[in-house]
């Protein structure tokens, strides 16, 4: 049987979603509570990985399973092995044709940056930049971002194969000193989110305009963004598949 669940985890403290050697992971740890509940070594399968520090609102994973329980059982079971760090929000049984990474539509990232006075109890999770933006002029340089490009100047330089993606959703928000960047897209590679961000902040401080990051796009990875915004304020938000 398949079960899917949905996991809020604060990243400070890992290593990374994805299970590594010597390290602590949120793979790592879920996989130590189902091996514990099912009597044998069970694998999960994530939505996407996140990197160190990066924080899961809404993360999704998977995983087979010939323990028979009530969904409810799941949820209850999974979360007394975790770690406070990490909790289940959610289990129910899904249909063996879900995959939680090849199912997916649509992910949704937000990334918080704050333009106040350093603050210690947020620099875990909200960029302590501290310094005034134009909110406008990284609003408008969002726009050439929406719609499908090949993203690889925006992506990890030891990442190949497919960098066409489409960004549906670009928006920019500010409250009280603090910044909301929210991007919605049909998939995103490794620290794109970051470097797109990254590119922004430039735009926002006047060290950059929006042709400059509009050259690196057009560019198809021969350019490189040497941008990247700082992993604390990066939150994947929410995970969409079809009804």
């Amino acid at each position: 049987m398949r079960v899917k669940c949905i996991v809020s985890y604060d990243g400070s403290q890992f290593h990374g979603f994805q299970i590594q050697k010597n390290q602590r992971t949120v793979q790592g740890e879920i996989q130590k509570a189902l091996q514990k509940i099912n009597e044998e070594e069970t694998i999960i399968h994530a939505s996407g990985r996140t990197d160190a520090k990066v924080h899961g609102v809404h993360q999704v994973f998977h995983f087979d399973t010939k323990k028979e329980l009530p969904a409810v059982q799941w949820k209850r079971a999974i979360n007394h092995f975790m770690p406070n760090d990490i909790y289940i929000l959610d289990a129910c049984y899904v249909d063996e044709s879900f995959h939680s990474r090849y199912s997916a539509t649509k992910k949704e990232y937000r990334y918080l940056l704050s333009m106040n006075e350093y603050n210690p109890f947020q620099t875990d999770y909200i960029y302590q930049y501290g310094r005034q933006l134009d909110i406008e002029l990284m609003r408008e340089a969002a726009q050439i971002f929406l719609g499908e490009h090949n993203f690889a100047s925006y992506c990890s330089y030891d990442q190949y194969g497919n960098t066409i993606r489409t960004l549906y959703t670009f928006d920019i928000a500010e409250k009280d000193g603090i910044v909301t960047f929210t991007l919605i897209g049909n998939g995103f590679r490794r620290y794109m989110v970051r470097h797109l961000v990254g590119g922004l902040i430039q735009v926002g401080a006047k060290r950059i305009d929006k042709t400059f990051l509009e050259e690196l796009l057009e560019s198809c990875g021969e350019k490189k963004c040497l941008f990247k915004a700082k992993p604390q304020g990066l939150y994947l938000q929410e995970v969409f598949y079809e009804e």
